[in-house]
């Protein structure tokens, strides 16, 4: 009783099998174009048998180095590519090596470069702010005189700022 229940489970197996297979057969090539083919080869092989037997022979013959020329090309193809895409890794790797340090040292100069323009800007503020003159909007020099006075010295004829002890007085404010 036992040995039947394996031969029953065996036989259940394989008809799974055979299902399964049939419908990933059927969905390559359907029913009725496989019965065309069916019986083009039966009429092939009725009709004509000594070239069906040529034919069979060489296809049977045949497959096996075909198959493993498949095999071979398509195990070279994902051979080439997984090394391909090693190859390209360990190389952008080795960059990876070069381009951090490089961005280090390029993030320090520009920071140093960004300090030292700050750190001048407020130095050049600063010295300018102690200045006794300075220059208004339109381009006119401003200063004091010992009293507080506001002195405006304008352009002469628009051809510059005349800083001469000759140059007029514009206006004078408090």
């Amino acid at each position: 009783m036992a040995v039947n229940d394996i031969s029953s489970s065996a036989r259940a197996r394989a008809n799974e099998l055979l299902a399964y297979s049939q419908r990933h057969v059927d969905r390559v090539v359907s029913p009725p174009t496989r019965q065309k083919a069916y019986d083009w080869v039966y009429d092939l092989s009725t009709e004509r048998p000594i070239l069906f037997s040529f034919v069979a022979f060489q296809f049977t013959l045949s497959l096996a180095p075909l198959l493993l020329f498949a095999g071979f090309a398509a195990t070279t193809i994902a051979v080439s590519l997984i090394s391909a895409v090693l190859f390209s890794l360990f190389w952008i790797g080795i960059a990876t090596l070069f381009l951090v340090p490089t961005l280090c040292l390029a993030f320090t100069i520009s920071l140093l470069l960004w300090a030292w323009a700050v750190a001048t800007f407020f130095a050049v503020r600063w010295a300018y702010q102690r200045l006794p003159f300075s220059v208004d909007r339109n381009g006119r020099i401003v200063t004091r005189d010992s009293g507080g006075k506001k002195i405006i010295f304008d352009k002469k004829n628009n051809t510059g700022v005349d800083l001469k002890v000759e140059a007029e007085v514009v206006e004078a404010k408090e």
